[in-house]
């Protein structure tokens, strides 16, 4: 006998409507409410306030404070000036900060507007020192001023919380005496607009006790100046360094890298400094971009003697022997080309190379593979060049590839003369050779190339040819 369903009364109807009825959002636990609201820009966050008592002061419990002006150009008010708005967005970060009741996670400020005849800029070394009283773990500064000397609060030095520090903009504080500085500060990455402060560039990346990230960007806008930048840490794990000038500054500026536990190191730098690295004991990946055209500098007479680019890139490459994975620029070889004998340091624990190469390149990559005994894979890039380059088969064959190398990817292929003749090089001298893989520039000849390259003689028996 089936059972009978029991009828709702209507008390019980209005019981369930009202559940129905009821906020449900508005329930949830302070800690899910404002983890939601970080979600939204903090202007948003803020207005939830007028939703009902509720949401009144979820908001001054936030973790992440995070500001950008450009909301408030976005709502710009008619006949407002440009002064008038970062008034407006200075205003409400004040408030902000004012009633904000909880500890920060993360703080960030973006002023977004690159104007240097403001008379009144936001007051950044309050509004950051309002946060480091928070225990701030994270901060994130970026400020396109122009010619702007940004000063940040000294409390910023001997901050517990602080794990992560970003700062775009030009800078300055006090370092402490004291020489312990950023106690907990494990990642740090700072872009100056030409340095003002020496002790910034020859003290601060020295005495932070667990740094283990670091990336410098430095504008090197002074061509009277030297800057000198001095990395030395036992913590160091990751650094990424990018030194950009403008047209005719000097060449003298000096960097010096010593950290035993750096992993992995990344250059771009369109200035070739000079170059002082020790100690780099657990490499593992280096890249080097580094710009250099000989016959550029030549005529400006930018280095004299003229081998002194060679000079200051053997220097670096002697320095980093032992990493296993090595990318280098058309610029490096370009630069190694003006040594006056072919001398490239041995990488005996290296099995991927990574190289850029137009004219030099042709002629120093066999010099090259010859420093690399333990090579078992490569990646050639092939910048455009004239047509008429040469190909010089050199007279003996570097042991790689006779024992090593494995896989070689060849990039901006254009069936070009030279070109036909390294890769027909290469895969007669690869005797361990698996697979190689050509990626063309001209889609409409993919074919009469392809056609082409399978009749080139081969050192490995196994070896495959992928034609894309």
């Amino acid at each position: 006998m089936e059972k009978s369903i029991p009828k709702c009364g209507k008390s019980e109807r209005l019981q369930v409507l009202n559940q129905e009825k009821m906020d449900r959002i508005s329930s949830l636990p302070d800690e899910i409410l404002c983890h939601i609201l970080s979600f939204l820009p903090i202007k948003c966050a803020v207005q939830t306030c007028i939703l009902s008592s509720r949401w009144k002061h979820l908001w001054t419990s936030l973790p992440c404070l995070c500001f950008d002006d450009s909301l408030w150009f976005k709502d710009k008010r008619p006949g407002e000036s440009t002064q008038d708005v970062l008034t407006r967005f200075a205003n409400f970060v004040n408030k902000v900060l004012l009633f904000h009741s909880a500890d920060i996670n993360k703080f960030s400020v973006h002023c977004s507007e690159p104007n240097i005849y403001l008379t009144d800029l936001p007051p950044l070394k309050s509004w950051v020192s309002s946060a480091i009283e928070r225990n701030v773990g994270d901060i994130e500064l970026n400020h396109v001023y122009v010619d702007v000397l940004i000063e940040l609060p000294d409390n910023i030095c001997t901050c517990k919380t602080l794990e992560m520090l970003k700062l775009k903009l030009d800078f300055d504080f006090k370092i402490p005496t004291s020489r312990i500085c950023f106690p907990s500060l494990k990642c740090l990455h700072a872009e100056m607009y030409y340095p003002h402060s020496t002790c910034i560039t020859e003290k601060l990346f020295t005495i932070c006790p667990v740094l283990e990230d670091l990336l410098i960007e430095i504008h090197l806008e002074d061509k009277h100046s030297v800057t000198n930048l001095n990395i030395s840490s036992l913590t160091l794990k990751r650094l990424t360094l990018s030194l950009e000038k403008v047209l005719f500054s000097n060449t003298k500026h000096q960097v010096m890298i010593r950290a035993p536990n750096l992993e992995h190191l990344c250059i771009y730098d369109d200035t070739l400094v000079s170059y002082m690295v020790h100690e780099l004991h657990s490499l593992t990946e280096v890249h080097f971009d580094i710009e250099f055209d000989k016959y550029f500098v030549e005529d400006l007479q930018e280095f004299d003697p003229p081998n002194i680019p060679a000079d200051r890139m053997l220097q670096l490459l002697k320095g980093i022997t032992n990493t296993r994975f090595l990318s280098l620029s058309a610029g490096i070889i370009s630069a190694l080309d003006c040594a006056f004998e072919d001398y490239i340091p041995t990488f005996p624990y290296l099995t991927y190379l990574k190289v850029e190469i137009e004219e030099s390149g042709f002629r120093l990559l066999p010099i090259i593979l010859r420093s690399l005994p333990n090579l078992g894979a490569m990646e050639i890039d092939f910048l455009i060049v004239g047509d008429n380059l040469r190909w010089t088969e050199p007279q003996c064959v570097p042991n790689c590839l006779l024992l090593h190398v494995k896989k070689i990817e060849i990039c901006g292929f254009e069936g070009l003369k030279h070109e036909l003749e390294l890769v027909k090089y290469l895969l007669k001298n690869s005797e361990v050779l698996d697979k190689m893989i050509i990626r063309s520039m001209k889609e409409a000849c993919s074919k009469k190339l392809f056609q082409k390259l399978l009749i080139f003689e081969r050192g490995s028996k196994t070896c495959k040819v992928e034609f894309l």
